[in-house]
């Protein structure tokens, strides 16, 4: 059965990209690459980040440009084609015949949800004069010699991606992967997207999709 990666642009006004907090530990938790695929057999790709916000979709996409270059692989980012707001099939075809694309990767959100996680309170020594035995100020001195910090709890998203690669010419899955990441709820807006991307990048290349200089 034959993926149409225009449907999933399609959707492109409905999803919200994950990155809205500050840098978190992101991973990826499954790869998949296509036997059949021929290393460097697809030269130039086209970058779509599914986004309802189109700072980060820019961000995102101008990112995952910027180290594909990096590894030798042509990338456009799709909204310098396309503009922002949500992407359709006619769009998409003529960016694609415009910037002589023969990938597309899709990168858009599985799921999100929020978790709490507590942290336990804490007690530290912090020295005090005197000795535990040494008398009653030395028994006093010690109320002194601990503190604890009382507990706390953070909250946080935890974001799933799948990020495709589909070839142009038979719009065919040739790469997949998908990845789990925590965010704060505070800090930099968009401080993940660069880690991500590396990761991303680097899955790339290990999967032989793309080689460095090629």
């Amino acid at each position: 059965m034959r993926r149409n990666y225009i449907g999933l642009a399609g959707i492109a006004a409905l999803a919200i990209f994950a990155f809205s907090g500050c840098a978190g530990a992101t991973k990826l938790t499954n790869v998949w690459t296509d036997p059949q695929f021929q290393t460097n057999s697809i030269k130039k790709v086209m970058i779509l980040g599914v986004a309802k916000s189109s700072g980060i979709r820019r961000t995102f996409e101008d990112s995952f440009v910027a180290a594909l270059q990096a590894e030798g692989m042509g990338a456009v980012s799709s909204y310098s084609l396309t503009g922002d707001g949500p992407v359709d099939s006619v769009k998409v075809h003529a960016a694609i015949t415009q910037s002589g694309c023969d990938g597309v990767i899709v990168t858009r959100m599985t799921d999100k949800k929020t978790v709490d996680t507590y942290y336990a309170p804490t007690t530290s020594y912090v020295g005090a004069p005197g000795a535990y035995y040494g008398g009653w100020y030395g028994y006093y001195s010690m109320g002194y010699a601990y503190t604890s910090s009382p507990g706390y709890t953070v909250q946080n998203e935890v974001v799933n991606l799948e990020t495709n690669l589909y070839r142009v010419a038979d719009a065919k899955l040739v790469w997949s992967a998908l990845s789990e990441s925590w965010l704060e709820q505070s800090g930099n807006p968009g401080g993940e997207i660069k880690p991500f991307v590396n990761q991303l990048v680097a899955s790339l290349s290990s999967s032989k999709v793309v080689t460095r200089g090629k």
